[in-house]
Order: structure tokens, then sequence, then C-alpha cells
């Protein structure tokens, strides 16, 4: 009787011991969209926590987006246009991307990949776009889009009645979809016959020709849900609380 009691006892503690470990593997990761909270329980032998926030970062849009900017919509504001803050930008967002802490799986690499490729389009768009407000001629230096530097840097370049004319091209084309064509045909009449007229044809056709066909060409990664559904997958399982719209 004693021995088959010190076996069952032995028997028990094991268990005992078995959950306290299972239970401890698990942990609880909280995140949060612009509508819903989400709390996931994970296997922390698998993840640890500061992986799975920095794979937050990662996939969430607007995540390492480079913020300087490389256009302006008035003349006055061309003095703001930075250079340097936008190297500095890029070298600091691009480094911390590259390595960052995330989960080690094929897809999230490659996710990593897409996104410090993303970033470098952009910053090599938005670094000849600053220097094209004083020099024009370094737009050609931008690799492909050759509709847009013949639509917009090729005026940019020539300056004259070539900038001007691209200019009334670009505003009567946005005149047939803003929903006031008016308001945008009397301030183009105003500026035209302003003495910074040639100011004015730079901003807009930089900003509102160049710039947004340029930026057309650029590989952004599409946030299309399956970052979502695939960070899901990495836990155990997952509620969410959003709120009412």
């Amino acid at each position: 009787m004693r021995r088959r009691i010190s076996i069952f006892l032995i028997v028990g503690l094991a268990l005992t011991i078995f959950a306290f470990s299972g239970n401890a593997q698990t942990r609880t990761f909280k995140w949060s969209d612009e509508l819903c909270d989400y709390s996931g329980t994970y296997n922390s032998r698998k993840y640890t926590e500061a992986q799975l926030r920095n794979t937050v970062r990662l996939w969430m849009p607007g995540g390492f987006s480079l913020e300087t900017s490389a256009t302006v919509f008035k003349p006055e504001d061309l003095p703001t246009l930075n250079l340097a803050a936008l190297d500095a930008e890029y070298k600091a967002k691009s480094g911390e991307l590259a390595h960052l802490e995330i989960v080690n799986t094929p897809y999230w690499e490659a996710l990593r990949k897409a996104k410090l490729a993303e970033m470098k389009q952009v910053y090599e768009l938005s670094r000849l776009t600053i220097q094209g407000h004083r020099n024009p001629k370094v737009l050609n230096e931008l690799v492909g889009s050759n509709e847009c530097k013949k639509k917009y840097a090729a005026p940019l370049i020539a300056g004259g009645d070539a900038l001007l004319t691209a200019w009334r091209t670009l505003n009567e084309q946005h005149r047939k979809i803003n929903a006031d064509p008016e308001r945008l045909r009397r301030i183009f009449d105003q500026q035209y016959s302003s003495p910074d007229r040639m100011k004015y044809a730079l901003v807009e056709v930089m900003t509102f020709g160049w710039w947004n066909c340029a930026n057309e060409a650029i590989k952004y990664v599409e946030y299309d849900g399956s970052q979502e559904r695939e960070f899901n997958k990495l836990f155990i399982r997952v509620r969410r609380s959003c709120s009412e719209p």
C-alpha cells in the first residue's frame, strides 16, 4: 500500500510541475490599430515580446515612412526644403529597419526587404526633387519614370514658356476633376498675372506634376489585410475589442 501511495505522489508531483511549466510558456501581447484593441496569447518559447512589438511596427501602415517633405505648396515655403534632414532621416530609419529584431520567418523577412526597397525609392525621388527645385536637370537622374521626365522634367529644365505651358495644361487637367473648377481657374489667373508667376509655375509643376507622376511608379507595399492575418497566426488565440463606429 505504501509503495502504491508513493508512486501516486511522484506521478502527481510530475504532473503539477509539467502544468506549471506549460503555463509559463504562454504570454499575452497587446496591440491596437485605429479601430480595435487586440490581445493575443502566444508561446514565449517561439517569440519574444520585443520581436512581436517590432513586427507590429514593421507591418502597420505608415511604419518607417519618410516624413521629410520634398515638395511645397507655396513659393515662400521653398526655403523649408531640407536635404540634410532627409539624408539623416533616411539613414536613421533604414538602418533601424535593417537591424530590427522581428519574428524570424520568411514572410516577415520578405516584408522587411520590401519595406527597405520602398523606402529607398522614396528617398531617391525625394532627394532629386528637393535638389530639382534649384537645379531641375538632376530630375533626369531618376531611374525609370521616362514619361514623367518627358512630361514634367523637360519643361522644368527648359523654363520660360515651356514651363508656363506645362503649368497651364496641368491646371486645366485638374479643373476637369475638381468639384470647384472655377476656383482653380481664378487662382491660376491671379498667379499667372503675378510678377512671381515663374515661381508659382515651378512649385505647381514640381509638386502636382513631377512628384505625383514619379511617385506613382514607386512600388509601395500593399496593405491588403494579409499582414494582419499572418500576424494573427503567431498566436494561440486572439481577442479583439472594437469601438462602435
